[in-house]
């Protein structure tokens, strides 16, 4: 099973994260406090984002 981001239009980090909508996660890290995850897409690049940001595919 794959995952993808697909960033919450609505939300507060949509303009940072708008550019990796659609990118396959690599692997997922910790979860923060606000209970945002750590991901790393599969061209290195990491972000925090909300459970629901998570696409499974």
């Amino acid at each position: 099973m794959k995952w993808v981001l697909r960033p919450d239009r609505s939300g507060a980090n949509h303009a940072a994260l708008a550019e990796h909508a659609g990118k396959e996660i690599y692997a997922f890290g910790d979860t923060d406090p606000a209970g945002r995850v750590e991901v790393t897409l599969t061209d290195g690049t990491r972000v925090r984002v909300r459970r629901s940001e998570l696409i499974p595919c």
